[in-house]
């Protein structure tokens, strides 16, 4: 059986270490690489909470990709971090996955330039899991009979952005006819709230500890109101995308985005 060879930058994360300890139980697929600033020289898979995977972390990433030459590699730091890292990756011809938000379309079109002139691919989504994805396909087909909605959208205390990459593209999704204009007057949440209005869409996000990654969009209609609501209780609920991505990525050249493309789910109304 051909291993796709793996490495995974922002290893000593939170989410790093789920998707080591995750992507490592599957044959077809082999972790070969972590790149952390933090942890350097410690064993991966001893920080996953797994056995010794005999990698250890460096923070030296070219050096890294020009010795070991990855298939691809699987990217979830902060935006800051991917902004260097996936220029470097790409140009190396290497493979990108990504779950970084906060990137701009300015970013996207570098990173889908990049891709093709390097002869490589990357995927981009704001949510790996399968059921965040059938939460925003019910609320895109919802949208068409509705005229308002807002999100509601949670997750942990110590993630940085907000609103999450998830509601944006909810609200991106849901596409009301009035979208286009409103979009023009769009706000960004302003220093000390975490609230805005994307696309003529009122988005709501709520940050405390204990929780993961949860999101309710409410369309209101006359005497009714519909709620689709979507929980992830733990970072393993990401890990059934992630692998689908790993092992559909290097099918196509440039950069896709949504975990909805490699489904393939129908979303035209």
């Amino acid at each position: 059986m051909n291993c796709l060879k793996v490495a995974v930058t922002g290893a000593s994360g939170k989410m790093g270490r789920e998707i080591i300890k995750g992507l490592s139980q599957f044959e077809d697929i082999q972790i070969m690489g972590a790149i952390d600033i933090q942890n350097m020289g410690k064993d991966a898979g001893e920080l996953a909470g797994i056995s010794s995977l005999g990698i250890k972390v460096t923070d030296q990433l070219a050096q890294f990709l020009e010795k070991e030459q990855p298939d691809l590699v699987v990217d979830f730091t902060h935006k800051d971090a991917a902004r260097k890292n996936i220029p470097v990756i790409l140009q190396k011809g290497v493979a990108v996955v990504a779950g970084t938000t906060g990137l701009t379309d300015e970013d996207l079109a570098e990173y889908d330039h990049l891709a093709r002139q390097n002869h490589t691919s990357m995927f981009l989504a704001p949510n790996f899991s399968l059921g965040a994805v059938m939460m925003m396909k019910f609320a895109h087909e919802a949208a068409a009979y509705f005229s308002q909605a807002e999100i509601i959208e949670f997750h942990n205390d110590k993630k940085i952005d907000s609103p999450s990459g998830t509601a944006i593209a909810t609200a991106r999704k849901i596409d009301f006819p009035y979208s286009s204009s409103a979009a023009e007057n769009s706000t960004a949440p302003e220093s000390g709230c975490r609230g805005g209005d994307f696309a003529g869409v009122k988005i709501h996000s709520v940050r405390l500890k204990s929780m993961v990654a949860h999101q309710e969009v409410l369309f209101a209609g006359t005497g009714e109101l519909l709620t689709i609501r979507h929980d992830s209780f733990s970072r393993e609920s990401f890990i059934p995308g992630i692998v689908m991505a790993v092992r559909k990525v290097k099918l196509w050249k440039g950069l896709k985005i949504g975990l909805e493309e490699i489904l393939e789910l129908k979303t035209e109304r």
